[in-house]
């Protein structure tokens, strides 16, 4: 098993053009080395951003294989990189209204996983903005995903899943020493919480956590924060700022044991641990 990730991340500015957001993309990749990197992640709503009606995308995307997904694949296969691409809209048999659906691809170009978004992001915000309800437009998932991957277990998460430690500890309990989190965090609730927030699901639960955030304004009345980083698990970081760009970032696998093995806080729980639940 390889001991080290190489992840690429890509913080951008995304409108409600499906196809300028997928240009940026395209764009991006093409200009940047991606010899050594092995997983590419994709923010949040990267294919379209403040679209009310999700469900002409979401119709077409049900085996990501429309459009949106034909590119993730080919790019995935091109650049010989995993990509976590953010979320889009995904119409499944048991809901009325679309899922927001991160999806995992391989190198090889087919979807080795995929998780549906758990927590809705229904909340009253100080900004221009306002009101956000994404039960308007979403169905919540219900299921944790960690899935197996040539550099071990690697745990799912999405935006205002970060507000809910109990998911992250159930990804840990899941076997995940990374967790990815592609994200749209606004402005406000970015510039007040989002570094504590990642800081504290990773040095909690003592794994890599890549949270990977929309930045800038989409419209006149909503911003989102930026600030994408690599929290390691003892919380040190590398935060890529507030503007439009990638940065290619190193996860050593080895330090997930070496702090558990000096602080091992899973073998210390005594609330909601696996070995008192049994």
């Amino acid at each position: 098993m390889k001991q080290t990730i190489q992840v690429h991340m890509v913080q951008m500015t995304s409108a409600k053009s499906a196809q300028s957001n997928m240009a940026f993309l395209d764009a991006h990749l093409e200009s940047q080395d991606l010899t050594d990197v092995d997983i590419v992640v994709i923010p949040e709503m990267f294919a379209q951003f403040g679209v009310a009606d999700q469900k002409p995308l979401a119709s077409e995307e049900v085996k990501f294989n429309g459009p949106i997904g034909a590119a993730i694949r080919r790019w995935a296969q091109l650049y010989q990189v995993w990509i976590v691409a953010g979320t889009i809209p995904v119409m499944t048999a048991k809901a009325g209204r679309p899922v927001a659906r991160c999806h995992v691809v391989s190198n090889a170009g087919e979807v080795v996983s995929y998780y549906d978004k758990i927590h809705l992001f229904d909340a009253v915000v100080a900004d221009k903005q306002g009101i956000y309800k994404e039960s308007d437009s979403y169905s919540p998932g219900s299921t944790p995903i960690v899935f197996d991957s040539p550099w071990g277990r690697i745990g799912l998460a999405v935006c205002y899943d970060l507000r809910f430690p109990e998911l992250f500890r159930t990804l840990n309990d899941l076997g995940a020493e990374v967790v990815i989190l592609p994200s749209a965090f606004t402005e406000k609730t970015g510039a007040a919480h989002w570094e504590v927030l990642c800081r504290a699901r990773a040095i909690e639960n003592q794994f890599f956590l890549v949270a990977v955030n929309q930045c800038g304004h989409h419209d006149s009345d909503r911003k989102t924060w930026g600030h994408s980083m690599l929290v390691d698990p003892w919380g040190e970081i590398i935060d890529m700022g507030s503007t439009i760009g990638g940065r290619t970032v190193t996860i050593a696998r080895k330090n997930v044991d070496d702090i558990r093995q000096r602080l091992p806080v899973n073998q210390h729980r005594r609330l909601g641990s696996k070995k008192n639940n049994t």
